[in-house]
């Protein structure tokens, strides 16, 4: 599974560029899960692949990748903190942590939550729920509401001490 944020350099990309991005931590998550042996073999597919110049060995490499990823079944899991649903308890201690830090950004701004919303992109009430623990924001969600603030993003974020 992806554990790492996107880094601050996802900011600079285009709105055509995100989907890709995700779909690229997505076969992350894939490739991660997989057996080492078969996670080997794609591996060295791949580099089989990079150094061949033939159109078909490419072709029947890339089809030979496809059959590997294939194989790796998708995993599901539940979402914390869904409608009716209580955050797990560290989420919720986190989730705590940066509504305190962004309420206190805000008001050492002089800003309403209207005024943060709107600067950032988001909604009031996502920014009331985001304050009130009621959600956790994603690390897109901090460098806006940080962006919007004129703070860092790791101010905002209890786990960056």
């Amino acid at each position: 599974m992806l554990t790492r944020p996107i880094p601050p350099a996802s900011e600079g990309l285009s709105n055509d560029a995100r989907p890709a991005l995700l779909a690229l931590s997505i076969l992350m998550d894939r490739i991660s899960a997989m057996p080492r042996a078969d996670r080997d073999d794609l591996f060295e597919l791949l580099e089989e692949w990079r150094g061949s110049e033939r159109p078909e060995e490419r072709e029947s490499i890339r089809r030979a990748m496809e059959e590997i990823l294939g194989q790796a079944r998708p995993t599901y899991r539940e979402l914390p903190g869904g409608e009716g649903q209580p955050m797990p308890g560290g989420l919720s201690r986190w989730a705590q942590g940066v509504g305190g830090r962004l309420r206190a950004a805000r008001e050492r701004a002089g800003l309403s939550q209207a005024q943060l919303a709107e600067r950032a992109g988001l909604t009031q009430s996502h920014v009331s729920r985001l304050e009130n623990a009621e959600h956790s924001p994603t690390r897109l969600t901090l460098e806006k509401l940080a962006r919007a603030l004129g703070v860092a993003a790791e101010g905002l974020d209890p786990s960056e001490e």
